[in-house]
């Protein structure tokens, strides 16, 4: 950990780990962030953080409030419907009967709302456990608290998998996309969304390498998922909207948008909740199919 920290700041263990891709164990540098380093497998262009947490520490930061926070989730709602609305428009044409719908890290619970009303029967698993009993008990959504374990749900269960932003936080995205592939009926698809390593843009914003402990590229994301036995069927750049309101609590930046408060707040009282697209090529959006 940095020198930086103040002594009061908790010093978690670290772990060295091997390519999740390949396996392989030879890397050259790519970034060094908050104390981190981030690296590149130099087998298979993986980019990852080596060493990272252990597993047991990543779950305790996504209960602790830390990052992925609720409140960001719930103000960034109008922007996040309009993402998530052009997801289920792929979501509907690939499942034209709907089906059974699982959200791998559903948060706030705004896509599943959506694929309800879309006609889809939804369920979800969430790491934090604050934000699975909120959609339970304020949304009566199905949604369990946990992360994505083989067996957490029977062989052939669902028609379509949605991950929005998740693969880059689990610890071995490989065998995720195992258990995804597992889960999906045969001919189900998996949509997966993540920060694009390729991108200037998520290169700038989104290496935070106490959450994000992988970094894919379209290759290096194709490449997982056809270890895991899923065919991709189509993989492009995917611009988010965002919002002013919920850039108060965004922990992209370090402390820039929450200094920016005052402004974002009186834009917000001025013109209302804006919502932007910007074309910063900054993630991936991966479909895939179990055959």
């Amino acid at each position: 950990m940095s020198g930086a920290l103040s002594q009061a700041t908790p010093v978690r263990a670290l772990e060295e780990v091997a390519c999740n891709l390949c396996g392989g164990t030879a890397t050259a540098p790519f970034t060094r962030k908050d104390g981190m380093d981030v690296v590149r497998c130099t087998a298979c262009g993986l980019v990852y953080v080596n060493p990272r947490a252990r597993v047991s520490d990543l779950t305790e930061h996504y209960n602790s409030g830390e990052s992925s926070r609720l409140e960001y989730y719930r103000d960034a709602e109008a922007a996040d419907r309009r993402t998530f609305a052009e997801i289920l428009a792929i979501a509907t044409r690939l499942a034209p009967a709907r089906g059974a719908l699982l959200d791998v890290g559903p948060c706030a619970g705004t896509l599943l709302l959506q694929a309800r009303e879309a006609g889809f029967g939804v369920q979800g698993i969430e790491i934090n456990a604050g934000a699975a009993r909120m959609c339970r008990e304020e949304l009566g959504l199905d949604v369990r608290a946990g992360v994505l374990e083989p067996d957490s749900y029977p062989p052939d269960t669902f028609d379509v998998v949605s991950m929005g932003d998740v693969i880059e936080h689990v610890p071995d995205p490989v065998a995720t996309l195992r258990t995804v592939a597992r889960i999906l009926k045969p001919g189900g698809h998996v949509l997966i969304s993540t920060p694009n390593v390729g991108s200037a843009a998520a290169r700038m914003l989104q290496v935070k390498p106490e959450e994000h402990i992988y970094y894919f590229s379209a290759e290096t994301l194709a490449a997982s998922l056809r270890k895991a036995g899923l065919e991709t069927v189509e993989m492009r750049t995917l611009d988010r909207y965002r919002n002013f309101t919920a850039m108060t609590h965004s922990t992209t930046c370090g402390t820039l948008f929450q200094t920016l408060g005052p402004v974002f707040r009186l834009a917000r009282r001025v013109l209302g909740d804006v919502v932007l697209k910007l074309p910063l090529r900054e993630n991936l959006l991966a479909v895939a199919r179990k055959p």
